[in-house]
């Protein structure tokens, strides 16, 4: 049995979602000490916990310590097979850092499933949107030669959560090496302000000030959407899809935060990566090492590898005998992943 300590590196929640994976795929049993230790609220929270308790019905697995605010649990799987499936959170808590827990395992399973996840698909600026995990992240899975697809039945925000997603998940039969070190050429960039139960005009002030915020950096084609969720809600994202990467930078609104606050959030992420060389942006990067690690590798250029990323390489090499190297070339960094 491996021992993780939750504490070491970024101290949160990544580190029980890709343990939880790694250790059904590998048949090995974890003992989890120091559950997100370095987060304000330490232990298990709803999301969490229903990220323990989906893993261990996909692999008909043993659980000892799954309880709301527990930072000890010692979790044994057994046998990973496909299905129909449904998780709910029971909170806002986020579906898509649901999914990052589920879906490795699923992609090596015997046969095809579907999920259905219930809870948060707008959360914090932490958390993946449900746009960034379907376009950007499932757009790198497919590079790989996986095929996952999504859809969105119903949004979720925070407080009330209620959003609902659904997973097709087929088994990898052969995945393929992975390589983007160039974006390739710029095809659409746009801007979506998202919005349920709100002023229209909150949505339509933000993409004003996202798009005078840039300034002649770039035109950006801009979209107000009204969508339906149990509570009020607002996200705003920009999207820069190239030939060879789509990517996404957003953040959501809540009460007390001003429509300013969400737009300058936005303009910063995306100047980033605009005045940067980095194909992979840094979120997405952390994301992407689990699945190149399990498959047959591959390389990427970003920007300086986050605590996340630093981490998740750490958990990786608890379960498997991979290189993963992180090398610098003036302000980019290479990821490489050797089988």
């Amino acid at each position: 049995m491996i021992t993780i300590d939750g504490s070491q590196g970024e101290g949160g929640g990544q580190i029980l979602r890709s343990a939880l994976s790694l250790s059904a795929i590998t048949g090995r049993g974890v003992h989890f000490t120091n559950i997100r230790a370095r987060r304000p609220r330490p232990g298990l929270m709803r999301q969490h916990l229903a990220c323990v308790k989906a893993v261990a019905e996909i692999c008909d697995g043993d659980v000892a310590g799954a309880e709301l605010n527990s930072q000890e649990l010692v979790f044994k799987p057994g046998r990973i097979r496909s299905g129909d499936f449904r998780f709910v959170i029971g909170s806002a808590g986020s579906v898509l850092l649901l999914a990052q827990a589920v879906l490795p395992v699923l992609l090596l399973a015997s046969g095809p499933s579907e999920v259905i996840l219930e809870g948060g698909t707008y959360n914090t600026t932490e958390s993946p949107s449900y746009d960034f995990f379907a376009q950007a992240f499932l757009s790198c899975l497919s590079k790989m030669g996986l095929e996952v697809t999504s859809e969105m039945a119903r949004a979720g925000f925070c407080p009330a959560g209620g959003g609902s997603i659904r997973l097709s998940v087929k088994p990898a039969r052969a995945w393929r090496e992975f390589s983007l070190c160039e974006r390739g050429e710029l095809r659409d960039a746009r801007v979506t302000a998202l919005g349920s139960d709100l002023e229209h005009s909150i949505l339509t002030d933000e993409l004003a000030m996202f798009q005078a915020g840039l300034g002649d950096m770039m035109n950006f084609r801009p979209e107000a959407r009204c969508i339906p969720a149990d509570c009020p809600g607002n996200a705003l994202f920009s999207t820069l899809e190239y030939e060879n990467i789509t990517e996404l930078f957003g953040t959501c609104g809540s009460y007390g935060i001003s429509r300013q606050s969400v737009a300058r959030r936005v303009i910063g992420l995306t100047k980033q990566y605009l005045a940067n060389k980095w194909v992979v942006g840094q979120f997405l990067a952390d994301q992407l090492l689990l699945p190149l690690a399990l498959g047959r590798g591959g390389v990427f250029l970003t920007g300086q590898p986050t605590l996340h990323s630093e981490t998740n390489r750490a958990v990786i090499r608890q379960f498997l005998d991979v290189e993963i190297n992180f090398k610098q070339y003036n302000s980019l960094y290479e990821m490489e992943v050797i089988k």
